[in-house]
């Protein structure tokens, strides 16, 4: 599923910062002159082979497949290789672990709220959606397909919006408009709205088109919206 990928890379992110760590997995495979792959996959820059490499953003780990090969471990392997590690004092590993603790519940928390809202914008798209085709079905002249209409197009650009922020932005950005007031959540929307698109996590230019998902003729699906009902009338 997108969105949880999108909050997983968040959830990392969050992680990362709260335990201190100068580097993720992915930033030092790319130093050890890796070529990311995706999500989870690499070339390894020991055997050369092309998506060898598995390795794990949250637990920190990697693994080449390839027959032979050795390039295999944590980070905390890989910094020494290196030549990245530092040794820590036990008062400075009680606070690194600490932090890591605490970050480890700040990004399930972060995985959590994204899902939960991703699901609470689905259910009012299909909502939104079922009144539409209600409307349609209803016809010019019954007296509240106009009002039934405009609520659609008026709470759809903003709800598709969000949800193109949820499944294709990660990281820290993903982080920031999670923890964001309404103030901030909504001009992020507008921004999206008003740029016809938005960057996602590997800086591709996603374009956006609010209505270009909207269905064109299904089956009557009951709804318990108010001007669902006035349709059914």
């Amino acid at each position: 599923m997108v969105s949880e990928v999108a909050a997983e890379r968040g959830a990392h992110a969050m992680r990362v910062a709260a335990t201190g760590q100068e580097f993720a997995v992915t930033d030092l495979l790319e130093r050890a002159g890796a070529r990311l792959r995706g999500r989870g996959r690499a070339d390894c820059p020991w055997c050369k082979r092309s998506r060898s490499v598995s390795f794990d953003d949250t637990r920190g780990v990697y693994h080449c497949h390839g027959a032979g090969c050795d390039f295999s471990g944590g980070v905390a392997k890989l910094a020494r290789q290196l030549g990245l590690a530092r040794r820590l004092s036990s008062a400075q590993y009680r606070e690194l672990r600490q932090n890591r603790e605490h970050g480890d519940r700040s990004a399930r928390a972060l995985y959590q709220r994204v899902r939960a809202r991703r699901l609470e914008l689905l259910e009012r798209l299909r909502g939104l959606r079922r009144i539409e085709l209600r409307a349609h079905d209803a016809g010019i002249d019954h007296p509240a397909t106009w009002g039934a209409l405009a609520l659609v197009y008026r709470e759809l650009p903003a709800l598709l919006a969000e949800l193109a922020i949820l499944e294709n932005t990660g990281g820290i950005e993903l982080v920031r408009f999670s923890c964001a007031g309404p103030e901030r959540r909504a001009q992020a929307i507008n921004d999206v709205l008003m740029r016809g698109g938005l960057y996602n996590s590997r800086g591709d230019f996603v374009e956006f088109e609010p209505y270009s998902g909207l269905p064109t003729r299904q089956h009557p699906v009951p709804c318990q919206c108010p001007a669902d009902e006035r349709l059914a009338a």
